[in-house]
């Protein structure tokens, strides 16, 4: 293989927590883990071309919270500082993203994790890992050659917000009628990104689903994001590697939705991988032979098939929103009474914090109010920070393709808006990325209903959230488009 301007780097590091680790943050859903079903792992793409570079971080996560290591710390911002003080990569040309995968620990602030007993450890072990994840992809870089291209998958993923025409929120299989429904959003698309070395190949794969097959599940796993990763390593010829960025897919789940059925992981990860090697082997079989290039074009053009070369470029920006409150915060002091009340009819105890699994019936019912006059209590505080709803929206452009970090659960209808609008004929849309802020729900969200807008610390944002994240995003993706800012020192 020819020397090119692509120099590319990939890592993959073992993150699996010990068991004493809590799973969920989901009261009464939080737990401990009684095994692990299969190894979570974080794995790093390195870029540099001409003085650019990025570093991107996929792990197999629910999600990172800035407020992980507690009051007055940041743990994107650190991860960020760790790995530019290591590499010089500038700090808004890293990314750290996670699968949301749900057997996973509790790290998305649900619950302040550091004060847990022996947890805080792991906690900063799991920030040293992910750092020398980023820094092992950034020692390893070689030449390489970079293609994209977008495949689609139906059968995987579905809507879990049916909108009907009464104005209410349904998911299967209480689906209406096809001629009650008024719209539900998915997307099929697989985004795939290529970088071919000589000694091997590595691939990033995008697509939008929520990874809840077997949620809460006494065994910790990657889901279904953790079998598609495997099977392509294992069954596509010279793989080297294997990443996987989460769409969005914040009102998307698989079809069947939670079934606790590791069959059912297997064959969504086997179906998504299909597609996979299917696309790579394309990119092989009509890039890169320069006797059939004549011919290969030609096909390219009259085909439809979406994919192509990636010119050795690097560009970069990244920007915090102040994103609006929900419209129905309780008040503080209210809520907090509340609490302390439904708190004392269990006596104070905090059995209710205990696996739902493990409660009598009775525990469950005075449980899940306790649970939901905690949260209506958090929700009142958290809500009015504004940092807590300070959102970031990054965009790091490889040549013709873009990556646009999202750090929520993004609608699926505003980032096929984006992906439509957007000025790169490749655009993945990632979310779960440098933080989380929770659902981002779309404008009429709050008058439909349903759980995205309920009454928990997975919601803090307002009515209309996605859209602002969507039009500052197509924003930066022009100005990255025209600026041509490149990012290696800062």
């Amino acid at each position: 293989m020819a020397m090119t301007s692509w120099l590319v780097g990939a890592a993959k590091v073992d993150i699996t927590p010990p068991l004493h680790i809590p799973e969920l943050g989901f009261i009464p859903r939080q737990h401990r883990f009684k095994g692990v079903h299969d190894p979570l792992f974080a794995k790093g793409l390195a870029l540099e071309t001409d003085g650019s570079a990025a570093i991107i971080v996929t792990a197999d996560a629910i999600g990172f919270h800035r407020n992980l290591l507690g009051k007055g710390r940041d743990f994107v911002a650190e991860f960020r500082q760790k790995v530019h003080d290591a590499t010089g990569v500038a700090r808004e040309a890293i990314m750290l993203s996670a699968s949301h995968a749900h057997s996973t620990p509790e790290t998305i602030g649900l619950t302040p994790l550091h004060e847990i007993e022996s947890a805080e450890e792991w906690v900063n072990a799991l920030l040293d890992e992910l750092v020398i994840c980023a820094l092992e992809a950034w020692r390893e870089r070689k030449p390489a050659i970079a293609f994209a291209a977008v495949g689609e998958v139906v059968g995987i993923s579905w809507s879990r917000r049916i909108i009907g025409k009464d104005g209410k929120v349904y998911r299967l299989p209480q689906r209406p009628k096809d001629e009650e429904v008024e719209r539900e959003g998915f997307d099929s698309q697989v985004g795939i990104l290529l970088f071919r070395r000589d000694d091997g190949d590595i691939v990033l794969v995008n697509f939008a689903c929520h990874p809840t097959v077997v949620q809460v599940n006494d065994l910790i796993s990657a889901d279904f994001p953790g079998a598609l990763m495997r099977f392509v390593e294992t069954h596509l010829p010279n793989c080297k590697i294997c990443l996987f960025a989460q769409g969005a897919c914040g009102d998307v789940n698989t079809v069947y939705q939670t079934t606790s059925n590791f069959d059912d992981v297997q064959l969504y990860g086997m179906g998504l991988a299909g597609e996979v090697i299917k696309q790579v082997a394309l990119l092989r079989l009509h890039y890169g032979h320069p006797e059939r290039e004549e011919i290969a074009q030609t096909f390219r053009r009259i085909s439809g098939w979406r994919s192509g070369m990636l010119t050795p470029q690097i560009e970069c920006a990244c920007e915090r929103i102040v994103l609006p409150p929900r419209p129905d915060l309780p008040a503080p002091d209210e809520a907090e009474a509340e609490f302390r009340q439904e708190l004392g009819k269990v006596g104070g105890q905090m059995w209710w914090m205990r696996s739902e699994g493990e409660l009598t019936e009775e525990e469950r019912k005075l449980g899940s109010q306790v649970r939901a006059a905690w949260d209506k209590w958090q929700v009142s505080v958290r809500g009015r920070n504004e940092k807590e709803r300070t959102a970031e929206v990054q965009v790091i452009a490889l040549g013709e393709a873009a990556l646009v970090g999202v750090s929520g659960e993004f609608f699926v209808a505003p980032a096929l808006w984006l992906k439509s609008n957007s000025p790169f004929p490749f655009t993945l849309i990632i979310g779960y990325a440098n933080g989380y802020n929770g659902y981002l729900t779309v404008r009429g969200a709050w008058l439909q209903g349903g759980y995205e807008v309920s009454i928990g610390q997975w919601t803090l944002c307002g009515d209309g959230s996605g859209e602002i994240i969507a039009e500052r995003a197509l924003e930066l993706l022009r100005r990255v488009k025209t600026e041509k800012f490149h990012p290696l020192q800062s």
